[in-house]
C-alpha cells in the first residue's frame, strides 16, 4: 500500500485541492438543488401558455424573392406570413402581402391571448439600445405583469419567452453551476474544466486515503 511519504503527499494534495475547490463544490451542490426543486415547465413559464387556435390556409402565397424562410402563422387570430430574408425577419398580412409592424398595444394583446396572465401590465420596447437582461433577442416588446412575470413578444408576433421570478433565480444559479456568469451558455469553458479536474482530484485522493485507512485496520 502507500508508503508514509506517499501518504503525506496524497494528504497534502487532498487538503489544498479541497481548499481551492471547496467553495465551488458547495455552489455546485446548492445550484443543482435549486435547479431540481421546481419542475422545469414551471420555471420556463410553459404552464402559463395557451395553445393557439387552428387557422385556415390562405389561397395563395405572396410573390417574393430571396426568401430564406417562410411560414404561416397568426397575429391575434388573423393569418400572417412570417418571412425571413436578406432584410431580416418580417411579418406580412397573408391576405394582402403588406408588411405589418407590431405595436405596443398588439404586443400586450398577444401576451394576454397566449398566456393565462391577467391584470394590469406595462409594455416597453426592446431595442439594441435598450436590451432585455433575461432575453437574447434585441427587437420586440416586454409585457410585464403585476406579479413580476415578463412576456416577451418578438417582431413576428410570437411569444419568444415567458420569464417568471423563479426563472431569473434559476438562471443565476445556472451561471454559477457552469461557471459562465455573463452569457450562461458555455458549458465547456476552461474555468469549469479546471474546476472539475480539481474536484475530481479531491474525490480521488480522498478515496485513496479512505482505502488506505481501512487497509491498515
Amino acid at each position: 500500500m502507500l508508503s508514509p511519504r506517499a501518504t503525506r503527499t496524497v494528504r497534502w494534495l487532498h487538503l489544498w485541492s479541497g481548499v481551492i475547490i471547496g467553495i465551488q463544490i458547495i455552489l455546485w451542490v446548492a445550484s443543482g438543488l435549486v435547479m431540481v426543486v421546481r419542475p422545469l415547465d414551471e420555471v420556463r413559464g410553459t404552464t402559463l401558455r395557451r395553445e393557439a387556435p387552428a387557422l385556415s390556409v390562405p389561397a395563395g402565397l405572396p410573390a417574393l424573392q430571396g426568401v430564406e424562410k417562410l411560414e404561416l402563422g397568426q397575429l391575434l387570430g388573423k393569418p400572417v406570413w412570417k418571412l425571413t430574408d436578406g432584410q431580416g425577419k418580417r411579418l406580412l398580412d397573408a391576405s394582402t402581402g403588406q408588411p405589418i409592424a407590431i405595436t405596443a398595444a398588439q404586443a400586450e394583446a398577444i401576451a394576454r391571448a397566449g398566456t393565462t396572465l391577467s391584470g394590469p401590465a406595462t409594455v416597453s420596447a426592446i431595442t439594441p439600445a435598450n436590451p432585455a437582461s433575461d432575453w437574447r433577442e434585441t427587437a420586440g416588446y416586454r409585457v410585464e405583469f403585476a406579479d413580476d412575470v415578463r412576456v416577451y413578444v418578438n417582431s413576428q408576433g410570437d411569444i419568444g419567452a415567458v420569464r417568471t421570478p423563479w426563472w431569473r433565480f434559476y438562471d443565476l444559479f445556472w451561471g454559477l453551476h457552469i461557471l459562465d456568469w455573463q452569457d450562461r451558455e458555455n458549458t465547456h469553458g476552461p474555468v469549469i474544466i479546471i474546476a472539475t479536474l480539481l474536484a475530481l482530484g479531491v474525490v480521488l485522493t480522498g478515496a485513496l486515503l479512505t482505502v488506505r485507512h481501512f487497509w491498515r485496520r
